[in-house]
C-alpha cells in the first residue's frame, strides 16, 4: 500500500457522507455498548474519511460509531482524514489496518462495490489486500448468490446470514415468489435459526399445495410441528421401555415384510455367499431372542408356580398312597395299552404347548 498524508480534527456529522451504509450490518447490541463507551470516556478511536470535495467528506471507516454518536446526540465527531484515492481507502479497510472487525458477508460487498464502481478485478483486489483471488472469490459469492432484498434484510438485522445463504438464497434460485412470501413473513413474525432449519427441511420434502400452505403461515406450521413433538414424547414416557420395545418390534416386522418382498428382485445381482453369510448372523440373533422369549414366557406363565431361587420339591405327596407302576401292570387286564402317567393340572402338556406357541409366534415375524 502506497503512503499518503493523513490528519485528525473535529467535524461536524452532517459533512459526512455514509454513501457505504448499506453494505453494514445493523448491531444494536454493539452500537449500545459503543454508545457507553463513549459517553463514558468519550471517541477514543476516531473515524475515517476521504474528501472528495472541499466541504463533503466520504465515511471510510466507523459507520457504528457515528451511529452511537448520534445515539448520543453528539452533532460532532472525530474524524482521521485520508488524503488518498477513495477505492485505496477502501482496500485499506478491506485489509483490515484499522483492526476493524468485518463480517464474510459484509467483506463480499465491499469486494463487490470495489469491483463494480471501480472497475477492479478479483485478481487486482486480492494483490492489494493481500489475499488469494479463492478468498476474495468466495466472499463475492456470499452476496451474489443473494437477491438485493435478502441482502438489505440482513444488513437491517431482520434476517440473519445463516438464514440468508442456507435457506433463502436455494429457494430463491428455484423458485423467487415463495422466497419473497418466506422473506415477507419472516420480517412480519420472525423465526429462529432452528426453526428455519425444519421448516426447510419438511418445505424439501412436501407436494405443491402443502408448500403454499407452509409459506402462508410459517409460525403456525413451526408450532404445530413443536406440538406434535410433545405429544409424542409424552406418548412415549406413557409407554415405557416395554411400548418402545413392542413399537420398534413392530418396525422390524414391517422391515421384513419388505426385504421378503424384494428377495427375487437381490438374488438375481447379489452374491449367495454374501446372502448366506448375512442371513446366518441374522438367524442367529433371531435364535437367541427365540429362546429368551421362551424361558421369560416359561417363567412368568401361570402354570409354574415353582420359584428359580427355591429347591426343587422332592416329590409329589398326592403320590405317596398311589400303587407302585409295578402293581399296576400286574393287575392291568390282558389286551389293555399303558398310557402315561397322569401329571397334576397338565403341568407337562400346557408348558411345552405354550413353548411351542411362543417359537411358532416368533418364527411367524
Amino acid at each position: 500500500m502506497k503512503r499518503f498524508d493523513t490528519q485528525t480534527l473535529e467535524s461536524d456529522l452532517h459533512r459526512l457522507e455514509l454513501r457505504f451504509a448499506s453494505l453494514r450490518l445493523r448491531q444494536p447490541r454493539l452500537v449500545e455498548r459503543l454508545a457507553r463507551s463513549i459517553e463514558q470516556n468519550g471517541q477514543l478511536v476516531p473515524v475515517v474519511a476521504v474528501a472528495e470535495q472541499a466541504q463533503q467528506w466520504v465515511l471510510v471507516d466507523g459507520y457504528l460509531r457515528i451511529e452511537a454518536l448520534r445515539r448520543l446526540a453528539r452533532d460532532t465527531a472525530s474524524v482521521e482524514l485520508w488524503d488518498c484515492p477513495l477505492a485505496h481507502a477502501l482496500l485499506i479497510v478491506l485489509v483490515g489496518v484499522q483492526g476493524r472487525t468485518w463480517e464474510a458477508i459484509e467483506e463480499g460487498a465491499l469486494i463487490r462495490e470495489l469491483m463494480t464502481r471501480f472497475d477492479l478485478s478479483q485478481r487486482e483486489v486480492a494483490r492489494q489486500t493481500g489475499r488469494d483471488v479463492s478468498w476474495v472469490n468466495r466472499r463475492l459469492s456470499l452476496v451474489q448468490d443473494l437477491p438485493e432484498a435478502l441482502f438489505t434484510a440482513i444488513c437491517r438485522g431482520e434476517l440473519s446470514t445463516w438464514a440468508a445463504t442456507r435457506v433463502l438464497a436455494p429457494l430463491a434460485r428455484a423458485n423467487n415468489n415463495h422466497a419473497q412470501t418466506l422473506l415477507t413473513a419472516v420480517q412480519r413474525d420472525p423465526l429462529s435459526t432452528r426453526e428455519l432449519h425444519t421448516w426447510y427441511q419438511h418445505y424439501q420434502k412436501a407436494n405443491r399445495l402443502k408448500r403454499e400452505r407452509m409459506l402462508a403461515q410459517p409460525r403456525l406450521f413451526c408450532q404445530a410441528l413443536q406440538a406434535q413433538a410433545r405429544d409424542q414424547a409424552a406418548s412415549e414416557l406413557r409407554a415405557g421401555p416395554e411400548g418402545a420395545w413392542l413399537a420398534e418390534l413392530k418396525r422390524l416386522t414391517q422391515r421384513l415384510r419388505g426385504l421378503h418382498r424384494q428377495l427375487p428382485l437381490v438374488l438375481a445381482s447379489l452374491e449367495a455367499r454374501a446372502l448366506q453369510q448375512a442371513w446366518g448372523e441374522m438367524k442367529t440373533l433371531f435364535q437367541d431372542l427365540d429362546e429368551t422369549l421362551a424361558r421369560y414366557t416359561h417363567h412368568d406363565s401361570p402354570g409354574n408356580s415353582r420359584s428359580d431361587s427355591g429347591p426343587a420339591p422332592q416329590g409329589d405327596p398326592d403320590t405317596q398312597d398311589r400303587p407302585s407302576a409295578e402293581a399296576l401292570a400286574q393287575h392291568r387286564a390282558p389286551g389293555d395299552t399303558p398310557t402315561a402317567p397322569h401329571r397334576r393340572g397338565g403341568e407337562t402338556a400346557d408348558t411345552t404347548a405354550s413353548a411351542d406357541t411362543a417359537q411358532r409366534s416368533l418364527c411367524a415375524l
